[in-house]
This record gives C-alpha cells, structure tokens and sequence, in this order.
C-alpha cells in the first residue's frame, strides 16, 4: 500500500494511500485475462486488509466467487441465501 502525508492550503495533514494488485501470468500461471483480473481483485483486496504490498499469487486465484464477483462483495448475494 502506498501511502503519503498531504499538507493542503489550510495546514490540516491528511493522509492519503493507495493500493495495487498487480497480477502477472508469470506468477500467476496464467494469461487468460478473466483469471488476471480475478486474481488481481483479490490481491488488491489481501494487500488492503493487510496494509502492505501484496503481488497476486497462485492462491489468488482460488478466491471463491459469486455471479463473476469476489463472495462477500456487494452484489454476490445468491437467491435465498445472504452473501
């Protein structure tokens, strides 16, 4: 995660962080784009509850998902079933 101090015109200081989840075939084992991408969501996800730098890994791609959606995001829940 990256992350830097901003101080703007009126002197407050607020912190500002950013997160990746870089996902790569090499790494990953394999370039079809879906699977990078799902991979990729789900590193992002790991690096910003961990709050450090998280590259996706083979584990990244068995992340369960609903409807194409990481399980647990808005948007997953299955008829008759809470997410």
């Amino acid at each position: 995660m990256l992350r830097t101090p901003v101080v703007p015109d009126d002197g407050r200081t607020v912190d500002v962080a950013a997160s990746a989840g870089p996902a790569t075939p090499d790494v990953t084992g394999s370039r079809d784009l879906t699977v990078l991408q799902r991979a990729a969501d789900a590193a992002l996800y790991d690096g910003k509850h961990s709050g450090r730098a998280t590259l996706a890994t083979e584990q990244h791609l068995t992340v369960p998902s609903v409807n194409g959606r990481r399980a647990g995001r808005p948007g997953t829940a299955v008829w008759g079933r809470a997410a």
